[in-house]
């Protein structure tokens, strides 16, 4: 068994070596010249079992880990949506190439993921985007994207909120993960579903992660399991849903060899995807003096809402109250109540999305 000797420890052994394998050196008090030479080298030696002692603890996670081929998850492309609008209808189509760039005020770059027709007679258009680097960089709020030399002066480019980019798997995560894995090795049990699931993503061409498995909901029934997903840019996708249904199901590789699937004989598991339920919010706020309701100070509160909604889980209720005190927790904001008169209920295969919002100013 592996154990870490102090400075002490090493003094006194060495000092105790001494002492019994030779009598002409008697004076091993502090201070002696004897035990200032002893000294010098056991605060070396117990750095040396320190080092060897936090490397031999990062090791053993990494070990197991390699062991099992479970390497950390990669950085994830943040994708979201463009909007370019102009005043007039469009008296021709436009074509906009895939790869079109757009860039927010501070310099962060987005490619759209296809072609996409600008058709004759609309004022506006949408473009699926991604971000140029992967991760959390590529994150951003509600109309930061607003430059694009593919458009003329006359377009006005805005975007919705863009918040799925994600960094790679720090350690800590990993370990999480590593623990619901070991829950799935028995394959079949529904903790082994949810695993398989989860692991489901889209790469690009270059092995980049643009989507992956955000929220799963489960329904079941006697020999029928549902399972639904929600994917990190929204509703998912064929591709992620078709993914998600071969981890399930298991699958054969191109040289012939099984992977086993993580559903038990007999038990039938549809991978399916969420639907979004729209919830329009009405709130009525009296403001302390000072204060005015400003488009920002409506924005500020429109982005506590969205938080609320982004944090009820598929199966659980959304309550006004939640709202209500979100929305006191910005500045300003003396007062306020929500017009909606009931709680909300998430289904297990849906996601709430907040629809229209309407701050109302009152007097207090």
């Amino acid at each position: 068994m592996f154990q870490i000797k102090d400075f002490i420890s090493v003094t006194a052994s060495m000092l105790n070596w001494m002492k019994a394998t030779q009598s002409k050196i008697t004076d091993f008090n502090v201070g002696s010249v004897a035990r200032t030479l002893v000294e010098a080298p056991a605060v070396e030696i117990e750095e040396l079992y320190q080092q060897f002692f936090i490397g031999l603890r990062e090791a053993i996670p990494v070990a197991i880990f390699r062991a099992f081929n479970f390497e950390r998850l990669s950085a994830a492309l943040a994708v979201g949506t463009v909007t370019v609008t102009q005043g007039a209808a469009r008296t021709s189509d436009l074509p906009i190439p895939e790869g079109t760039v757009f860039l927010t005020a501070d310099g962060r770059e987005y490619k759209s993921v296809q072609d996409v027709t600008w058709l004759t007679g609309t004022t506006f258009v949408q473009i699926q985007v991604e971000a140029s680097l992967p991760g959390m960089l590529g994150n951003t709020s509600a109309g930061t994207i607003v430059q694009s030399s593919f458009f003329d002066s006359n377009a006005v480019i805005s975007n919705l909120p863009i918040n799925n980019g994600r960094d790679a798997e720090t350690e800590e995560e990993r370990k999480i993960r590593f623990a619901d894995f070991i829950l799935s090795l028995s394959r079949g049990t529904l903790a082994a579903i949810k695993f398989a699931v989860a692991s489901a993503a889209v790469k690009s061409e270059l092995g980049e992660t643009i989507e992956y498995v955000a929220r799963i909901g489960v329904e079941e029934e006697i020999g029928h399991v549902d399972i639904h997903i929600y994917g990190s840019g929204g509703i998912a996708s064929d591709a992620l849903v078709t993914q998600a249904q071969m981890l399930v199901d298991g699958y054969e590789l191109d040289d012939g060899t099984k992977i086993p699937g993580y559903r038990s004989a007999g038990i039938r598991v549809t991978v399916n995807k969420m639907t979004e339920q729209t919830i329009n919010v009405t709130m009525n706020a009296s403001l302390f003096p000072g204060y005015s309701l400003t488009t920002a100070l409506i924005n500020e509160i429109k982005a506590r809402i969205e938080t609320e909604f982004d944090g009820v889980e598929s199966g659980s209720v959304l309550y006004m109250k939640s709202l209500t005190d979100a929305a006191l927790s910005v500045v300003g904001i003396k007062d306020i109540f929500v017009s909606n008169e009931s709680n909300i209920i998430c289904g297990n295969d849906e996601v709430l999305r907040l629809g229209d919002f309407t701050v109302i100013e009152v007097n207090a």
